[in-house]
C-alpha cells in the first residue's frame, strides 16, 4: 500500500549514468544541462530531512494569511495531470532522458477523462457522461455515501483516469469535483439551441472543462502561490528561462529540474491539521478522517465541503503552511510506511533531496545565476546570498539543493507582488520567492502556451466570464466555482 501514495511509487532503479542526448519526447529533459551538477554527502542529506532534525516543524504550524489549504492539494491534482514518473530511484543515477514521463506533458485532464469514451469506455456512461460514485448508489437514499465518492470496484478500486487521485480524500474529493463540474457541462451544452449531440457534444463539453481548469490554474493557483507580478510579466512579456522552442522544435516537456526539485514546494505547505468542514474539527492529514488513501467514504465526516479549504468570498478557510524548510513532523516519518523501512526512506524530506540528487541536478544557486543571465532581473545576487545564509544553518556550508533552495527562498524572500506605486513588495511564507515563481509559473503557462489545444495555445483572448462558453450569472473564474458549479 505505501508504495502507492505521492512520491511512493516502487524504486526500479536505471542504472546508466546521466547523459545528454537529443530530446525524445515522453520523457523528461533538463533545463540546464550546462552546469555541474551539486554532490551533497548522502548521510549529510539523512541529517537534514530526519525526524526531529533541523526541517520538522516543531513549534506551532506557520500558516500564510491568504493561501488556502485546499490550494495545495490543487497542486497535487495539477502534478498528478502532467507527471508520472514510474521508473526512476534515489538509489541510481537517473538519466532524464530516459526517464518516461508516462503523463502527457500538457493540462489536458488525462488524468480524468483517460484516452476518450471510446478508449477508455470504463470511464463512461455511454452517453459522454464521466461515471461517480452516484451512478452505483441507491437512488431511493439520498444518504447513501455513494453519492459523495468516486465510482468504486467491488474492492473499492476507485475507477478513474489516475489511480493516484484516490490517494488522500482531498485529492479524491478534488477528482470527483472534475467528474461532477464535466457532466454539469455536458448537461449545459445540451440545452443549449442547436445543441451538438453525440460525440461533438462530448468534445465541446471537454473542451470548455479543460478551458476552464487550464484558466483556473493560471489565474487562481499560479498567482495565489507565485504572485500576480510574475504571471502578468510572464504573459505579457515572455518567458526567459522555460523555452522548449530552443531545446527540441517546440515540443513541451517536463523539467526534471521541476519535477525532481521546484514543483515540489507543496509539501512544506501541508498543514498537520484541519478542517474539511466550516467550523468542524480539525483532522490530522493521514488520520482516519482524511485517511491514508483508496478507500472508499465511509461517513459523511469525509465529504469535503469546500468552503472549509478554499477561498469563497468571505476569507473564513483553513490556511496552508508557509512555504519554509519546515515539513509537518508527519511528513519526516511517515505512518503508512512499514515499520521495518530505514528511517531515511520514511522522511519525505529525505527522499525529496535523495531523489534530486539522483537526478544530478545543480544548485540552487547556480540555477539561480543561470536564470538572472538568462533576463530574470527581478532575482538579486543579494537574494542569493540571503538563501545561501539559510542553507549554511541547514548544515549546507558550499551549496543548496535546488528543492531545499526552492523552499529557503519562500521562508527567506517570499512572494513578490506589486503595490499600487509599482514598488515591489516580498511576503515572507506567503509563496514562492522569484526564482521559484518564475520557474514554476513559467512552466505551466509554457506548457499551456505550447499546446495547440489550450486556451493560450489556441485562444490567447478566452475568458470564462464573458461569451458563449460562460456558465452562470458571472462565469466560472475560480477553483471553488467550477467544484461549486
Amino acid at each position: 500500500m505505501a508504495s502507492k501514495h505521492h512520491g511512493m511509487l516502487p524504486f526500479k532503479g536505471l542504472e546508466h549514468l546521466c547523459e545528454i542526448g537529443p530530446f525524445r519526447p515522453g520523457r523528461f529533459a533538463r533545463l540546464f544541462s550546462n552546469l555541474p551538477p551539486l554532490y551533497v554527502d548522502p548521510l549529510i542529506l539523512h541529517e537534514i530531512g530526519k525526524a526531529g532534525g533541523k526541517m520538522e516543524d516543531k513549534g506551532a504550524p506557520n500558516l500564510t494569511g491568504n493561501v488556502p489549504a485546499g490550494m495545495i492539494f490543487f497542486g497535487q491534482f495539477i502534478d498528478h495531470d502532467i507527471t508520472l514518473d514510474d521508473s526512476s530511484s534515489f538509489t541510481a543515477t537517473n538519466d532524464p532522458q530516459n526517464t518516461e514521463n508516462v503523463r502527457t506533458p500538457t493540462l489536458d485532464l488525462d488524468c480524468v477523462y483517460g484516452d476518450g469514451p471510446e478508449a477508455h469506455r470504463y470511464l463512461y456512461d455511454g452517453a459522454g457522461k464521466l461515471l461517480t460514485g452516484a451512478d452505483y448508489a441507491d437512488p431511493a437514499n439520498p444518504n447513501d455515501l455513494k453519492h459523495n465518492d468516486l465510482p468504486r470496484t467491488p474492492k473499492n478500486t476507485a475507477i478513474i483516469g489516475d489511480f493516484r487521485n484516490d490517494e488522500n480524500r482531498i485529492i479524491s474529493q478534488l477528482q470527483l469535483g472534475f467528474l461532477r463540474f464535466h457532466n454539469t457541462v455536458m448537461d449545459l451544452v445540451a440545452a443549449k439551441p442547436n445543441a451538438p449531440s453525440g460525440a461533438q457534444l462530448y468534445n465541446e463539453a471537454h473542451r470548455i472543462v479543460t478551458w476552464h481548469y487550464q484558466w483556473v490554474v493560471v489565474n487562481d493557483f499560479l498567482r495565489t502561490i507565485c504572485g500576480n507580478w510574475i504571471v502578468d510579466d510572464i504573459l505579457a512579456n515572455g518567458r526567459k528561462v522555460y523555452r522548449p522552442e530552443h531545446i527540441c522544435a517546440h515540443e513541451p516537456f517536463i523539467p526534471i529540474e521541476f519535477a525532481a526539485a521546484a514543483y515540489r514546494f507543496g509539501h512544506t505547505m501541508i498543514p498537520q491539521k484541519f478542517s474539511i468542514k466550516p467550523g468542524g474539527p480539525k483532522h490530522d492529514v493521514f488520520g482516519t478522517t482524511l485517511g491514508t488513501g483508496f478507500k472508499p467514504v465511509t461517513s459523511p465526516n469525509e465529504v469535503v465541503e469546500w468552503e472549509a479549504i478554499l477561498d469563497s468570498g468571505n476569507g473564513l478557510f483553513e490556511r496552508a503552511g508557509q512555504v519554509d524548510t519546515k515539513l509537518a513532523k508527519l511528513l519526516l516519518d511517515l505512518p503508512f510506511m512499514p515499520p521495518t523501512t530505514p528511517a531515511f526512506e520514511r522522511s519525505l524530506a529525505t527522499r525529496n533531496l535523495l531523489r534530486a540528487q539522483s537526478f544530478l541536478l545543480p544548485s540552487g544557486e547556480q540555477i539561480a545565476a543561470a536564470m538572472i543571465a538568462a533576463g530574470a532581473d527581478e532575482i538579486t545576487t543579494d537574494m542569493i546570498e540571503k538563501v545561501r545564509d539559510a542553507g549554511k544553518k541547514l548544515g549546507l556550508p558550499k551549496a543548496t539543493p535546488f528543492w531545499l533552495y526552492i523552499l529557503a527562498e519562500g521562508g527567506a524572500i517570499g512572494r513578490m507582488d506589486e503595490n499600487a506605486q509599482g514598488k515591489k513588495t516580498f511576503m515572507k511564507g506567503e509563496g514562492l520567492g522569484p526564482v521559484g515563481a518564475r520557474f514554476v509559473a513559467e512552466v505551466i503557462i509554457g506548457l499551456l502556451e505550447l499546446d495547440s489545444r489550450s486556451y493560450l495555445g489556441s485562444n490567447r483572448n478566452w475568458s470564462p466570464a464573458d461569451g458563449a462558453d460562460k456558465i452562470g450569472v458571472n462565469g466560472v473564474t475560480t477553483l471553488y466555482q467550477l467544484l461549486t458549479a
